[in-house]
């Protein structure tokens, strides 16, 4: 019987734990799996996922059968999918053939979904650059229409233009986006907007990742519009056109909050700006680069302007979407103190006139939690625990949240953020080390109320949820 109990207990733990492995999906485009030329948060998603999971797309090269074989592609070079979607699917404003949409559960308004460009890689031997009356950067200049074909040579990971022309590959997805808000209904694929969407941004490749703020529930994202290579700027309105196979996985971020698209790549951060006007849209990425250095890296408003004018460089990521792009790339190599494993939180509570407890707990950045207990507590002495260190950095967003190294040192009888006061009860003293700076907080809870210091109060018991103290306290 015993036996029984132990192999059931088994199974289950093994279920279990399959269970909770992240999954791998796959997905094609077809007439029932594909957005043509739209974003909308009204699209039924073809795919529903779990935060975490990971997705391989295959997107469509942005054309027609018609236009590639007038160009010189082969009939038996089309894919069939292709032909498939143009003769079936209904285009919508803009042209490219998105994948999708994806249905993340778990992502609603407000945050953030993450990414996460595992692999990219050709899925046809060709693409194509092309210019047509109208579009561009200069159709003043060039009133007609032309399309190259380009053959890829994936071993190689070259594209030859032309004799004696070879152009690296960088394969990325040209689109990735999730829906708009609701009232903005049915938009084109064409401009890139708060949603991402059609960003055209080359450091998009394998071993990066794109961070979008989500309106819908699901966040419905959408992948597509396939570029072998491209220049900043795409000044003709093309860039090297293929079809891609993309892995992505794609993770729901609660603890983030963004206003518009960011990204990162192994050697910098970036920050965007999309806008008609192209004054503003650099202004765009320069105001995220500012607040992402104040508020991930804990810089000042002054200090982080006089980085980017220092450090960081503009960059033009197209000028032909109708909504024109700018980012700002910061190298990660210029934060030394990013090495640094020294940043620690820490929270100290004092005895009141009653039982208040009294206790010092401190989390290190690798999220080594150490309680010391010491009156009115019932663990007295030493305790230890771990958390995550994803959530000690969670904490420090917290503190940022209410300015925190702009606060008063002391929140005390007689000191100016303490005009009036009740006696009898206790302190909370809070300090941050972090990345070369530190600042500490000294709160005594009689001072009277105000906005500030129930931000205060709320910080110290976030503190105390994070590192898990009620085990040691009750």
């Amino acid at each position: 019987m015993s036996r029984t109990i132990l192999l059931s207990a088994m199974l289950l733990l093994a279920l279990t734990a399959n269970a909770q492995q992240p999954a791998t999906h796959q997905l094609k485009p077809t007439p029932k799996t594909v957005a043509w030329g739209y974003y909308d948060a009204s699209t039924p998603p073809v795919l529903r996922i779990k935060s975490g999971d990971t997705v391989e797309i295959q997107s469509l090269i942005t054309s027609t059968p018609a236009r590639l074989e007038g160009a010189g592609v082969k009939p038996t070079d089309v894919e069939q999918s292709l032909r498939d979607i143009v003769r079936e699917v209904t285009k919508g404003p803009g042209g490219h053939i998105l994948t999708g949409p994806i249905f993340i559960e778990g992502a609603e308004p407000g945050d953030v979904l993450e990414v996460r460009i595992k692999s990219m890689k050709l899925a046809i031997p060709y693409a194509y650059n092309a210019f047509r009356p109208g579009s561009g950067y200069l159709p003043e200049d060039f009133p007609y229409a032309r399309m190259r074909i380009i053959p890829l040579d994936e071993k190689r990971m070259m594209a030859h233009f032309a004799d004696g022309i070879e152009i690296p590959l960088r394969p990325f997805f040209g689109s990735m986006g999730v829906a708009p808000p609701d009232v903005s209904g049915r938009i084109s694929s064409g401009p890139p907007w708060v949603h991402a969407g059609n960003l055209d941004n080359k450091e998009l490749v394998a071993g990066s990742t794109l961070f979008i703020p989500v309106h819908v529930r699901g966040a419905l994202f959408l992948a597509g519009d396939g570029h072998a290579a491209q220049g900043n700027g795409e000044v003709s309105i093309t860039a090297l056109e293929t079809s891609l196979i993309g892995t992505l996985q794609l993770i729901v971020r609660k603890d983030m909050k963004l206003r518009w698209p960011r990204a990162e790549t192994a050697t910098h951060y970036i920050t965007m700006g999309i806008h008609e006007d192209l004054n503003e849209a650099t202004k765009m990425a320069l105001r995220e680069m500012i607040d992402f250095l104040v508020n991930v890296k804990h810089l000042t408003r002054d200090d982080a302007y006089m980085l980017s004018s220092v450090a960081a460089d503009l960059n033009i990521t197209q000028l032909v979407d109708g909504n024109k792009g700018v980012h700002a790339m910061i190298p990660k190599s210029i934060f030394v103190a990013a090495q640094d494993k020294t940043g620690v939180i820490t929270l100290e509570r004092t005895v009141c006139y009653g039982t208040c407890p009294s206790y010092q707990v401190t989390i290190a950045r690798d999220g080594a939690v150490t309680f010391e207990g010491r009156d009115f507590v019932k663990t007295k002495g030493t305790a230890t625990a771990q958390i995550k260190p994803e959530d000690f950095h969670q904490l420090v967003n917290e503190f940022e949240k209410i300015k925190y190294f702009s606060l008063d040192e002391r929140y005390e009888p007689g000191s100016p953020g303490c005009p009036s006061a009740a006696t009898d009860f206790p302190y909370a003293r809070t300090s941050i080390k972090m990345n070369g700076r530190t600042k500490s907080v000294s709160h005594y809870h009689g001072c009277r109320g105000s906005e500030l210091l129930r931000a205060l109060t709320a910080l110290e018991r976030k503190v105390d949820e994070i590192a898990g103290t009620e085990k040691w306290i009750k």
